[in-house]
């Protein structure tokens, strides 16, 4: 499952035939009513149990009064997670403060499309029941019936132009990179926000080959929290690390692409495309890194 946490709710109870989009199995969903329980709290969730949920089915309970949600948006939600047999509580994200944010994308629209195809044009602040049946293949897979409140639904973040990034310098909006007498970086970060989009701040271009997202490179880096806090170099590990860039964060494998071989460069990174406000693992939030993209290396 893509994901499993918990909920919030911003909703009353409603009738079926008043309710917004459905999509898939959503007569299983009829019985369902949500009540809020406050914005720090998992709203309370009633329906007549058990649930037979033998396919994905998708219903609005109650439509929000936010903007609408598109195709390629970031959709952040609270979701609620029950036992479809007798409603008690599997999981639940206020507990954490941890909303999570769907692509809606390609991927959600084949694993999840009942829920992919609801949410796709409903609004900001809508609450929708989602109901997952068992996968046979997987034994101890089991049915259950999720409640997400829609918080945002953003554009996900772009890469700047180089004039874009120009103006972010010239505004004294973008981190300061000094490397000492034998070339290991340091950084020097603004009192503002970090961009909301991936800034790639070209120091010293390179001369050899281009970099392409299917390339494995070797570079040399340090990377640091929009903090200041350094959390990894290769340059204390004294050699450059090698890996392919199509097995590295988002911002690295959009950020060096197109560069080429012997550039030094400042990638200033958003949480969603590096590893997330609160990631299971790596550091939180926007990142900043300096890079020196050492060689491309020879494939096997």
């Amino acid at each position: 499952m893509l994901f499993l946490t918990g909920c919030g709710g911003a909703s009353t109870p409603a009738d079926f035939e008043d309710a917004g989009k459905t999509a898939g199995a959503a007569e299983t969903l009829e019985s369902i009513e949500v009540t809020d329980a406050g914005p720090d709290a998992a709203p309370e969730v009633e329906f007549d149990a058990p649930l037979d949920i033998t396919e994905q089915g998708a219903r609005t309970v109650t439509e929000g009064d936010g903007a609408v949600i598109e195709v390629g948006q970031n959709v952040k939600v609270h979701v609620l997670s029950l036992n479809p047999e007798d409603g008690s509580r599997i999981q639940d994200s206020y507990e954490a403060g941890a909303p999570q944010t769907l692509p809606l994308d390609e991927e959600l629209q084949e694993v999840y499309p009942s829920l992919y195809e609801v949410m796709l044009g409903s609004t900001v602040g809508s609450q929708i029941a989602f109901a997952i049946p068992a996968v046979e293949e997987q034994p101890q897979s089991q049915k259950v019936l999720l409640v997400l409140q829609v918080i945002s639904a953003e554009n996900p973040p772009k890469k700047l132009s180089s004039e874009e990034v120009a103006e972010l310098e010239e505004a004294g909006q973008l981190p300061t990179v000094t490397l000492d007498g034998e070339g290991v970086p340091s950084i020097e970060f603004p009192e503002n926000e970090a961009p909301a989009d991936l800034v790639v701040k070209v120091i010293e271009e390179g001369t050899g080959e281009e970099i392409t997202e299917a390339d494995t490179i070797a570079a040399n880096y340090t990377g640091w929290s929009w903090q200041g806090e350094q959390f990894d170099s290769s340059f204390e590990r004294g050699e450059p690390s090698e890996f392919p860039l199509s097995g590295v964060i988002p911002g690295w494998t959009q950020g060096l692409s197109g560069l080429k071989a012997g550039s030094k460069v400042l990638l200033v990174i958003p949480s969603e495309m590096a590893y997330g406000d609160q990631p299971q693992q790596g550091p939180a939030g926007p990142l900043a890194f300096y890079v020196e993209i050492v060689e491309k290396v020879a494939a096997q």
